[in-house]
C-alpha cells in the first residue's frame, strides 16, 4: 500500500476522463465537487479502484433497470454532524466525502447486509466480476475509512466514502515559544 497525501478534489477530477469512458453514452456522469476539499493519505491508484468499482456497478444497475441513466459522483468536506447524518455514526471532526450515486432501481432490502460479502453478486453467473463491494470495502477499511450505503427500492443506491481529513503536521514554530 503506497499511501500519499491526495488532494480530494484533483484525485476525482484527474481521474473523471476516464469515469467518464467507461459509462459511455447510454449513462450519463454528473460531478459535483464541494468547495474547500480537504486533502486526505490514502494509496491513490486504491481510492481510484473503489471510485471506479462503485461507478461501474452504478453504471450497470441504471443500465439494466431502464437502459441508461445517471451516474453522480460527489465529493465534499463534511462537518461532524453531516457525516453523522449521512451514515457515518463515529465521525469526531470534519471528514472527507465521496459519494457514488445512482438513479437505478435501488438496493433490495434483503440483499443490503450482504452486499459486501466477498464473492456475493446479483449479477447472473458470467457477468461482472463479483469483486465489486468486497474490494471497495478492503480499501476503505486500509484506508482508515468507513462506506455506507444508503438505498431504498426505486430511489438508486448511494455509496458513500468518508475518509480522515489529512491534517499536514502544524510547522515547528510552535514550540520555540515554550523555552
Amino acid at each position: 500500500v503506497q499511501r500519499e497525501v491526495l488532494d480530494l478534489g484533483e484525485l476525482i477530477s484527474e481521474f473523471e476522463v476516464l469515469l467518464r469512458r467507461l459509462l459511455r453514452e447510454d449513462v450519463k456522469l454528473i460531478t459535483d465537487y464541494g468547495r474547500d476539499l480537504p486533502q486526505v493519505r490514502a494509496d491513490k491508484s486504491q481510492l481510484e479502484t473503489a471510485v471506479m468499482n462503485l461507478a461501474v456497478n452504478a453504471r450497470d444497475a441504471v443500465r439494466a433497470a431502464k437502459g441508461g441513466g445517471v451516474v453522480r459522483i460527489r465529493t465534499a468536506r463534511l462537518t461532524r454532524d453531516e457525516a453523522i447524518q449521512l451514515g457515518f455514526p463515529a465521525a469526531d471532526g470534519d471528514t472527507a466525502f465521496i459519494e457514488v450515486s445512482d438513479d437505478g432501481p435501488g438496493i433490495p432490502p434483503d440483499v443490503m447486509g450482504k452486499i459486501f460479502d466477498p464473492f456475493f453478486t446479483t449479477k447472473p453467473v458470467g457477468e461482472g466480476t463479483g469483486l465489486g463491494l468486497a474490494t471497495v470495502y478492503g480499501i476503505v477499511k486500509q484506508s482508515d475509512g468507513w462506506i455506507h450505503v444508503h438505498s431504498r427500492p426505486n430511489e438508486g443506491a448511494a455509496f458513500r466514502i468518508f475518509l480522515p481529513v489529512y491534517e499536514a503536521p502544524a510547522a515547528l514554530e510552535h514550540h520555540h515559544h515554550h523555552h
